[in-house]
């Protein structure tokens, strides 16, 4: 089993509800989405309230250490918190012991003194945060150490783009390390009702005045009478400290304020909940156009359905809309504003979804998806995909391709047949497998949905024959993370006739190596067509020659060249009494023919892209089909497709290529006229939409994203 160890520090007292302490929380939370990621939390204070902690400790993939009770023989020169240096002694103790994958920092202190450490610096990622962000006010002294920073981590957390961007003005560089980490908000439960339902503004987080808590004071008995203020929180900060008793005192004595006090991030979260419009009103100070950092308490007002008053900066546009009618600049304004939001249900409910919408692009889930590959990235240990099919023709270049890249190693499980296998063999792959990917979805699919692991991720690709065999009835289909469907007409018609649910599905095309076929064409290709496979009878080469007569009758030069293995050499296709009926008839159709001498049986093999060089149109007459390679690999080579309309045609190939009928086909075939220009058309065609390197890269990404996050379009 593959799995990334990581280990988080936080020069953070989680004894404290502040924002560093939510990021901690959040942190935990984000990396506990991947049950393959094992997170090791070192707490710097000794465990004094479990507000925080209790959070962190439902998760069954992280562990918290306390480093006063966890670990033995260590002293340290405070019995309840660790200093910087006793922090790093101990990260040092637990990786040796450990060996992380990745390690996850907060605390520039805590930064200057790892850069000491180059065994931890070189797998570590601190999330920096505070530093200057113009040259005017940023120092020397801290952009020296801003630059050593940038030089000796592999990279770093930012919060936002334009801090990003800020740190790349300052330090004039180009920003490639830097990661953003977003602030994070838990997880979307049941859609909220988006509807005022107790007159109540809520207020969570710290009291500082650039938070505007003494406006809070000021403002709250000019509200109207039925309203309400719910606030919760302790944390005073900055000259508010001093005036710590006097505010409390006063959150007391207000009748229009409900004060709880601090509390838990899960019963914050219910507090918001119970609350209908949350406040994130600042000073300019702290909320203006040049702003960095965005608020966590805003999106998670948010992510709660809840409208939210806050003052209009060019970040808050961005995020919720220029048109967001719940900005505040002046006093006056936030008592009009909140009036309105608490009496005007039309205005709440678009409020309220505009920042409901805009917080969902914050959650840990969705954190975890943007941020899943380059975490990963700390664990060197390769991805084991196992391909396991009985025909693996369509995916010879995928495989290839994935031997081939660096991240994956690859094994193969071969089946005799659709439900004929080694079962030892398979039982063997099964347990060295991180990733199972199979090949049409068969008994091979039945099997290892059965079969397979929890911590493993199975794709099974669709083509089309399984529709009319048993096999997607047998499925443990919980246990399969994604279906790939060969085309949207597959997609749909495994969801209506299998019931494959959407969500597991997704739709990836067929390939083709078109650099194969860029050859140059024979003189007399112009009359000659051609047809890749014949067998079974659906192909209907009998279509295919009411083509060739129809044109041979007008014109005595064109040929039909068909490669393709004949009947006989499948004995059990020639068991069955109606295909053999229907070749013997094709086949004395054919010698009784005037233009018997105009179609040309070429050995069936892997020489197609040479064989295409004489093929002026390339035909597909069946009944149906899941793709049909043959007319797109024509495409390649400069050939004209011409398609006999079956069910799904119609999403793959060009619309001018789909005829209803034989004598439509005839006709198109003898008005052609080629030029260089339409053979340069017909060639970008399937390069730009089918060529292996855009399709393997594609199936690649599927691979890796299953093993990741379950599927790719799961988050």
């Amino acid at each position: 089993m593959r799995t990334l160890k990581v280990l988080v520090y936080g020069d953070v007292d989680l004894n404290i509800m502040d924002g560093s302490a939510v990021w901690l929380t959040s942190m935990a939370g984000m990396l506990a989405t991947s049950p393959d990621i094992q997170t090791d939390i070192l707490l710097k204070a000794r465990i004094k309230n479990t507000r925080l902690t209790e959070e962190m400790a439902e998760y069954s993939n992280v562990k918290m250490i306390q480093p006063y009770e966890d670990l033995e023989k260590r002293t340290f020169a405070n019995g309840n918190r660790m200093n910087v240096a006793e922090a790093v002694r101990v990260m040092k103790e637990l990786d040796a012991k450990n060996k992380y994958n990745l390690i996850i920092v907060r605390g520039f202190d805590l930064v200057r003194q790892l850069l000491q450490e180059s065994k931890l610096a070189g797998k570590t990622v601190p999330y920096i945060t505070d530093f200057h962000h113009t040259l005017t006010e940023s120092s020397r002294k801290e952009r020296s150490e801003l630059s050593e920073v940038y030089r000796r981590f592999p990279n770093l957390f930012m919060q936002t783009e334009p801090m990003k961007q800020a740190f790349m003005r300052l330090m004039n560089v180009d920003g490639a390390k830097i990661q953003i980490l977003f602030p994070m908000v838990p997880n979307m439960t049941a859609e909220p009702s988006f509807r005022n339902q107790n007159d109540r503004l809520i207020y969570t987080g710290k009291f500082a005045a650039d938070w505007y808590t003494e406006e809070l004071l000021e403002l709250a008995p000019k509200l109207d009478k039925n309203m309400m203020i719910g606030i919760a929180g302790d944390k005073f900060q900055g000259e508010l400290a001093a005036k710590k008793e006097q505010i409390m005192q006063q959150f007391t004595e207000e009748p229009m304020i409900d004060w709880q006090g601090a509390m838990s991030r899960s019963a914050s979260q219910q507090f918001i909940e119970d609350g209908d419009v949350g406040i994130s009103w600042r000073s300019e100070a702290i909320d203006n156009d040049e702003s960095v950092e965005l608020s966590t308490k805003l999106l998670e007002y948010g992510r709660n359905g809840k409208p939210v008053l806050l003052r209009r900066t060019k970040m808050h546009e961005d995020l919720l809309g220029k048109d967001y009618p719940l900005f505040v600049m002046t006093k006056e304004e936030f008592i009009e504003k909140a009036t309105q939001s608490l009496t005007d249900s039309k205005l709440y409910e678009r409020a309220a979804r505009m920042t409901y919408e805009a917080s969902k692009y914050f959650t840990m889930e969705a954190a975890y998806k943007r941020l899943s590959s380059f975490l990963w990235s700390y664990q060197k240990d390769k991805i084991r995909v196992v391909f396991a099919g009985h025909d693996l023709k369509f995916l010879t270049m995928a495989i290839a391709a994935s031997e081939a890249d660096p991240q994956l190693e690859v094994k193969i499980d071969t089946w005799q047949g659709h439900a004929t296998h080694d079962e030892k063999t398979s039982q063997k792959l099964l347990e060295w497998a991180d990733v199972i990917f199979c090949e049409w979805g068969l008994g091979n699919a039945v099997w290892y949905s059965k079969h397979k692991k929890p911590h493993q991720k199975l794709i099974v690709r669709m083509h089309l024959q399984e529709r009319e065999t048993p096999h997607p009835a047998n499925y443990t289909i919980e246990n399969i993370d994604q279906f790939i469907a060969i085309s949207p007409y597959i997609f749909e018609e495994f969801h209506r006739v299998c019931g494959i649910p959407r969500e597991k599905m997704t739709m990836i095309y067929n390939m083709i190596d078109t650099a194969q076929y860029r050859r140059k064409k024979t003189i007399d290709s112009r009359y000659n067509i051609g047809v890749c496979g014949i067998l079974p009878s659906r192909k209907r080469l009998d279509l295919t020659l009411d083509i060739l007569e129809k044109l041979w009758q007008k014109d005595n030069r064109y040929r039909l060249y068909v490669k393709s293995r004949m009947p006989q050499d499948l004995p059990w296709l020639m068991q069955r009494e109606d295909e053999k009926a229907y070749y013997d008839a094709v086949f004395k159709r054919i010698e009784d023919a005037p233009w018997k001498d105009a179609v040309i049986f070429d050995e069936h093999g892997d020489d197609v892209p040479e064989w295409m060089r004489k093929i002026g149109f390339m035909l597909s007459t069946s009944d149906f089909e899941s793709f049909h390679l043959a007319p797109m690999e024509g495409m390649a080579s400069g050939s004209v497709p011409c398609v006999l309309h079956w069910s799904g045609a119609e999403t793959i190939y060009p619309e001018e290529n789909i005829f209803e009928t034989t004598t439509e086909i005839a006709d198109y075939i003898r008005a052609y006229k080629r030029t260089p220009e339409k053979q340069a058309e017909l060639r970008l065609y399937p390069q730009a939409n089918f060529d292996k390197l855009i399709i393997c890269k594609k199936i690649e990404k599927t691979i890796k994203e299953a093993f990741l996050y379950g599927a790719s379009n799961k988050l």
